[in-house]
């Protein structure tokens, strides 16, 4: 019959085509590299050569920036196990570090964000690191504790950002008191870490002075008098708003009787920057 005939000719046409492989496992290409490697040895040692051969940023960091972690140590001092054969890999900083305060501070990364190149510190921004600052700059907290101003209630990192040793300076927050006036100027009276109170040297130039005191010095400059020959520190000495009596350098000027009459220098003088002789 035509039915069997056709059933014989599909098994003839099919006897010399070979069946398609199965379908290969996804976990198979992993199961026979595994059973292909060398089992690990337990017994093999690192050294110090084989680091380098996949770690090229931190033996570059710690020839540059590393200190003592260059010259004091070794890569397989702080890393005594290495994957897959052990996991204490990354030591604790207090590991070799301890022996003050700044040691128990959490977050040493916060300044140290590299251990390769721990002395290339780049500080966070946060109160946290005002504390790591502290630790070390202890003299500047106390001027904070001591005299306290807004600048003690900022983080370090406001005035020293970015990098250690980084100094803004005044006029970068802080208005000039007058045109021109420069940095170096600014030190003249105002410490840094205890802008109040205001102090300065005897020889301070009038001109700093004026900077804030602009009505005062220009009459003082017109002054026909000695006074006008004077800075103005030498009146108002070593500390603002310190203001003499005239007799701290006029000690009897004028006979008892008219110094009774008129016990203040000003009734008749009026301005000591500007006086009237």
């Amino acid at each position: 019959p035509p039915a069997v005939e056709d059933k014989k000719a599909e098994d003839k046409a099919g006897a010399g085509v070979e069946a398609p492989p199965p379908e290969a496992s996804p976990a198979a290409p992993a199961a026979v590299l595994a059973a292909a490697a060398p089992e690990a040895d337990p017994e093999a040692l690192l050294n110090e050569g084989d680091c380098a051969k996949c770690h090229d940023a931190e033996p570059a960091a710690i020839e540059a920036n590393g200190g003592r972690h260059k010259t004091a140590v070794t890569c397989l001092e702080c890393h005594p196990e290495h994957l897959p054969l052990g996991v204490d890999t990354v030591p604790e900083c207090a590991m070799c570090h301890g022996g003050s305060g700044h040691y128990e501070l959490d977050n040493c990364l916060g300044c140290h964000a590299n251990p390769h190149s721990p002395l290339l510190i780049e500080p966070e921004d946060s109160p946290e690191t005002t504390a790591g600052c502290l630790s070390c700059h202890g003299e500047k907290g106390e001027e904070f504790r001591t005299k306290p101003t807004r600048h003690a209630e900022q983080n370090c990192t406001l005035c020293h950002p970015g990098r250690h040793k980084t100094i803004l300076d005044c006029l970068s927050c802080h208005e000039p008191h007058a045109q021109g006036q420069v940095y170096e100027e600014c030190l003249v009276c105002h410490q840094p870490h205890s802008p109040r109170p205001v102090t300065y040297q005897d020889d301070t130039p009038s001109a700093v002075c004026g900077g804030c005191h602009g009505e005062i010095f220009q009459r003082l400059s017109k002054d026909t008098s000695k006074h006008a020959g004077l800075v103005c520190a030498y009146c108002h000495r070593r500390e603002h708003r310190v203001i003499p009596s005239c007799g701290a350098c006029h000690t009897k000027p004028h006979p008892d009787s008219l110094l009774e009459r008129f016990p203040d220098c000003l009734q008749c003088h009026q301005d000591p920057h500007d006086l009237v002789v």
